[in-house]
């Protein structure tokens, strides 16, 4: 099995990738002034999906396993913080949108190849972020900027507040 992770060994932040032993690291993206970060394999192991700002603004990145084969998925102006759905189909990520001059960060999603994205989040809530996909992928949990735990069906309907109180609630993950 192999570890996926980030470090600024060589000044920009790069992907790399290592045995579980630690033997066979590789690095798998190679940028001068730009950083690659935010890792999360494809459930099949196969591909690997990150944010990185080579085109100018943060997009969500796929690329093989690899390193080979890097393509953009993403259009918006700051994107950050991939995950796969379970099933493989699809990606959730934070995107920040601007709505009348104020930008707020909004749980999104994506089929895995980029199309069909769809902000899932627009609630009320000054940010949402941190969203993890449950076991069978229908549903998403999240934390929003009031430190409360959301979850939603997979397509944004029906969103609850799980911790409907006053103190701070965070790192929000599903049990397998």
């Amino acid at each position: 099995s192999k570890i996926v992770f980030v470090s600024n060994r060589d000044g920009d932040f790069e992907i790399y990738v290592i045995n579980a032993d630690g033997t066979n690291q590789v690095k798998l993206t190679q940028n001068d002034g730009i950083d690659d970060v935010s890792p999360a394999w494809s459930p099949d192991g196969l591909k690997i999906a990150f944010r990185s700002t080579r085109d100018g603004s943060p997009r969500i990145y796929v690329m093989s396993a690899d390193g080979s084969n890097p393509v953009n998925l993403s259009q918006n102006d700051f994107d950050n913080v991939p995950g796969w759905s379970p099933d493989g189909s699809k990606i959730v990520f934070v995107s920040t949108l601007e709505s009348n001059g104020v930008y707020s960060p909004e749980i999104s999603v994506m089929n895995s190849d980029g199309s069909n994205q769809a902000t899932l989040t627009q609630n009320g809530v000054t940010e949402n972020r941190t969203p993890a996909w449950s076991p069978d992928s229908s549903k998403i949990v999240f934390e929003s900027s009031n430190s409360q735990i959301y979850v939603m069906n997979a397509d944004g309907t029906n969103q609850v507040n799980l911790t409907p109180d006053s103190t701070t609630n965070r790192n929000s993950v599903w049990s397998p």
